[in-house]
């Protein structure tokens, strides 16, 4: 567990939780469309570097300029466009950081960018913040505090080119995770026998094995759904985050492989945070059934307020067992 819990006020589409969102180990969001699942996510994403100076890995910018070129400028990312958005986060562990344990983080943004971040209810600048940061066991080129994998096709254009780096390539080939992510998840779901993924000529292509001797598919020449947990996998196992924040788990996914993609991520050391839309994530969850995971349902009161319930795997397994869809009794919830 790294974050224990996050507040917010004003940021995205979101006017304030009714409450601190409780996380778990393995947190699933669900909620009707435009309740503030993205926004939940960005806003945890923002924690591993509210600097616009730092641009870690994959993405190349700053997680503050990434989530703004998302949706078209920085001053979407506040509330009605006007005032002043605030995060406030409760870490699972604090960091000791000179004579004081620091446990709380707070971020404040405007229209114009980040206007100040504040450790233990302290302010300070980006050198403090580094030393916060490495205080955690964490950093802004590997061990990310978090990594967000959002639902836009330029994200893996991205990720794409961070898989093709050298250094990424040679960790890869000498780790084994260039036959591990096929064997651990490509292979349980496609019909091909494919061995490796490897660089050929200037394209990261798979290895297929066929009668005649192997074939080498690009990347880019595959079904969608592989291709992005490939380019996934390599950032995740490669960035080794914190935490993982995947929007919309289950798009370009058949169910067997988001089945190999939920016992993945459930096997994991990080923490886990995940948005669906799916009936089949929440069926495989029910199944595979992570450590520690909660399903927290969302809804929005009219001035924008999320409300939100925890409920156990055990209650979501009932609901489905009865053929109730969690997804369409959101408002009959009582939250």
């Amino acid at each position: 567990m790294f974050v224990k819990n996050i507040d917010v006020v004003g940021f995205r589409g979101i006017r304030g939780l009714a409450r601190p969102l409780e996380l778990s180990e393995f947190t699933v969001l669900v909620g009707r469309n435009n309740v503030g699942k993205t926004a939940i996510l960005e806003a945890l994403y923002l924690l591993t570097a509210p600097y616009l100076t730092i641009s870690p890995p994959p993405y190349g910018s700053s997680p503050y300029s990434f989530i703004s070129r998302i949706h078209g400028s920085s001053a979407s990312l506040v509330y009605g466009y006007y005032g002043e958005a605030v995060i406030y986060y409760k870490l699972a562990v604090g960091a000791r950081l000179h004579d004081r344990i620091v446990k709380s983080v707070e971020i404040r943004l405007t229209t114009e960018g980040v206007k100040g971040v504040a450790l233990g209810g302290s302010d300070v600048g980006y050198e403090r913040y580094r030393e916060f940061v490495e205080a955690l066991g964490a950093g802004f080129e590997q061990r990310l505090p978090a990594l967000f994998i959002p639902n836009d096709s330029r994200a893996y254009d991205m990720l794409l080119g961070f898989a093709m780096k050298d250094p990424v390539l040679r960790w890869a080939e000498k780790e084994g995770y260039n036959t591990r992510v096929v064997a651990e998840l490509v292979s349980k779901v496609v019909y091909d026998k494919f061995t490796e993924v490897l660089l050929r000529g200037n394209e990261l292509s798979v290895r297929k094995e066929g009668p005649k001797g192997p074939m080498y598919i690009g990347l880019r020449s595959l079904g969608e759904g592989v291709k992005r947990i490939i380019l996934i996998y390599y950032a995740v196992e490669y960035l080794n985050p914190k935490l993982i924040l995947w929007d919309d788990v289950e798009v370009a996914a058949h169910p067997s492989l988001l089945e190999a993609i939920l016992e993945w991520l459930a096997s994991s050391s990080r923490q886990v945070m995940i948005s669906t839309h799916s009936i089949d994530v929440l069926h495989i969850l029910s199944i595979v059934r992570p450590k520690d995971c909660k399903v927290v349902v969302l809804r929005k009161t009219p001035d924008d307020v999320v409300e939100w319930r925890t409920l156990s795997l055990d209650e979501v397994e009932e609901m489905l067992d009865k053929g109730v869809d969690l997804r369409k009794i959101v408002d009959e919830l009582e939250l």
